[in-house]
């Protein structure tokens, strides 16, 4: 081993002793044991030797995990990157323009001996021979200065980073293959690319859009698929990462910015009766930022049998609601019939007042409620209630269990379910929705004044229903 080399690697370890002091700061800007519970891209875990702090950003000295580089932030620390040298780094230089460099302590080799030679060149010989110069390659030493070898080349974006070259319904497909290590089931993190030129890396302030897994996998680059609501835009930057796969059956991302139209049909036959009828329900609407829009007709029922008539009920409203992504809360006003009234009322139709409650993420795990408050006569009295409730079985399928009635004049419940057809939740998506039950629909007898009635209709039994959603 060269003598330069030994003075360097004697002031490196004299350095580190007083980094050490200086190792339990490294913490300081840390909670406890948070750091103790991160690894890098290699799983290795940071044992801090010194620190340096730059603005909301702190890099550690970690020995042979490299530098790392650590988000602060008032959320709270994030683990952003490892930087990957050729030796332990033990400590950081700032020089006076801002420039960081990193201190390596590096474990070389030499041969001592080679034939036909009295020794290696640059070595120093014992003890009649004067010592060799340093070589010139490493600046000389003072008692105030510290050698500081430049940094490390870091891996280049190919190796580190992949970029989205092609965007898909559900999946993408990255720049990196086999032979860059990736495999299929390995997880990919995705966030927006650098917006300035030649930046290949992502900022501290950029957000992960996703997390993926690997489906297949060829030399330079591998299909990833991506979580329901999930989107990728070309261009974004790829690595693999240890983090969990962000896609979720019951809590899927919210997605804004669209119109939904959704309409149901549902037929019927009357028990006992020759004749059915049908359920057509149906709504439009928009969803921005945190806000729902959208109009209801639900129901609009009608049955008929041979001997006895027919009836309908009718119900629609207008709703402007609050939309976030696990809770959704509306108020609207509409109109209704009103089929099942007291004595010596004759059916009708009466103005509402709707609420409209969901708790729980719109395309995974909710339970919705809507209710209706008529005014009917100069009185209110409650118009009805429709309760359904969503559970994710797969992806792209869903339990449906809906039910509901009221004096609008009919009654129901059914198991459904909904499957995505095509699309992965955003604009240009469409649903399929089957269901089965049983319904009824009624309208209460009345008298007039002169006490001429009418008779009670109720005509009910099976019910099937099919229906579509669609987004654009």
């Amino acid at each position: 081993m060269s003598r330069s080399f030994t003075g360097f690697v004697s002031l490196a370890a004299f350095a580190g002793c007083l980094l050490g002091l200086r190792a339990a700061d490294a913490q300081t800007a840390l909670p406890a044991n948070w750091l103790s519970t991160q690894v890098n891209e290699g799983g290795q875990r940071c044992v801090p030797l010194a620190e340096q702090r730059q603005g909301d950003k702190l890099f550690l000295a970690c020995g042979g995990a490299g530098a790392w580089e650590i988000s602060l932030s008032a959320a709270g620390p994030k683990f952003v990157r490892s930087y990957a040298f050729s030796g332990d780094v033990i400590g950081f230089v700032t020089e006076p323009d801002g420039r960081l460099w990193v201190k390596l302590q590096v474990l070389e080799a030499r041969p001592l001996t080679s034939a036909g030679a009295a020794g290696p060149a640059g070595a120093a010989v014992f003890p009649d021979v004067t010592p060799a110069a340093p070589p010139a390659a490493l600046p000389p030493l003072t008692s105030n200065e510290a050698v500081v070898l430049p940094a490390a080349v870091p891996l280049t974006p190919r190796e580190r980073y992949g970029r989205v070259e092609r965007a898909a319904t559900g999946e993408v497909v990255i720049t990196l293959g086999a032979l860059d290590g990736i495999k299929r089931g390995d997880h990919i993190e995705f966030v927006p690319h650098g917006t300035g030129p030649a930046i290949e890396e992502p900022s501290l302030s950029s957000d992960v859009l996703a997390v993926g897994i690997v489906t297949n996998v060829i030399a330079h680059n591998a299909r990833v698929r991506l979580g329901l609501n999930e989107r990728v835009p070309e261009g974004s930057l790829a690595q693999p990462t240890l983090s969990i796969s962000s896609a979720s059956l019951s809590a899927p991302p919210r997605i804004s910015g669209l119109w939904e139209l959704e309409l149901a049909l549902r037929p019927f036959a009357a028990i006992d009766e020759l004749g059915g009828g049908a359920l057509f329900s149906g709504s439009f609407g928009y969803r921005s930022d945190h806000m729902h829009l959208q109009v209801v007709l639900d129901p609009l029922a009608f049955a008929a049998v041979e001997t006895k008539g027919s009836v309908a009920a009718v119900n629609a409203a207008a709703i402007v609601g609050y939309d976030s992504q696990y809770v959704e809360m509306g108020l609207g006003l509409g109109f209704q019939t009103v089929n099942d009234t007291a004595s010596f009322l004759e059916p009708g139709s009466g103005l509402t007042a709707v609420q409209q409650i969901r708790l729980g993420t719109r395309d995974g795990l909710n339970l919705t409620a809507r209710t209706n408050i008529a005014l009917f006569h100069s009185q209110f009295q409650f118009g009805g209630m429709v309760v359904s409730g969503q559970i994710p079985l797969t992806r792209g399928y869903w339990l449906l269990l809906n039910g509901g009635g009221g004096s609008v004049g009919y009654g129901y419940g059914e198991l459904g379910l909904r499957a995505l057809l095509s699309g992965n939740g955003f604009a240009g998506s469409k649903y399929l929705i089957v269901t089965a039950g049983g319904v009824s629909v009624f309208k209460s007898d009345s008298c007039d004044e002169n006490f001429s009635c009418t008779e009670e209709k109720d005509f009910g039994g099976p019910m099937v229903g099919v229906g579509g959603e669609w987004r654009f």
